[in-house]
């Protein structure tokens, strides 16, 4: 079977049809909303999509979103320094991006305390209380009273 057409790249499909996003957009978006968001110590917040004149926003928890909602006619003048032609702002709530935000934050270390040194007459006390222990308990005694300031 002879074809009489060649196929289309579906790249030029999707810009026909306007489902493909303008992600250079979408990214200097997405800065501009991060800038914007950093100054108001809000984390975690995304562009999702821009469709018919409407950005929607992705926040991580419903406190995000009753900030945002206080700030969403200052964040469309914001925004539409960028896009001129934007008309709204939608709000929406993703939990899945609290998880990442989190994960982030546990990858931090915390230091880890040392034990500090313990006065001489506690030392004495734990050797005291030790002489009329059980063998396993006399010697976690012991071992603590090893971390005596006076050796």
């Amino acid at each position: 079977m002879n074809r009489t057409r060649q196929p289309k790249a579906i790249s030029l499909l999707l810009q026909k049809s306007n489902l493909k996003p303008d992600t250079s957009l979408i990214t200097k978006l997405n800065s501009l909303l991060q800038s914007y968001l950093k100054q108001h110590n809000i984390e975690g917040c995304r562009v999702a999509y821009l469709q018919n004149a409407s950005l929607l926003i992705e926040i991580p928890t419903a406190t995000w979103l009753i900030r945002l909602q206080f700030m969403r006619s200052e964040l469309l003048s914001v925004m539409r320094q960028e896009i001129p032609g934007l008309l709204e702002i939608k709000i929406k709530v993703n939990p899945n991006l609290t998880t990442s935000v989190t994960n982030n934050t546990k990858k931090r270390h915390r230091p880890i305390k040392r034990a500090s040194k313990m006065p001489h007459d506690v030392a004495l006390s734990f050797i005291a209380m030790a002489d009329n222990a059980e063998p396993e308990l006399q010697a976690a005694l012991r071992s603590l009273a090893s971390y005596s300031q006076d050796k």
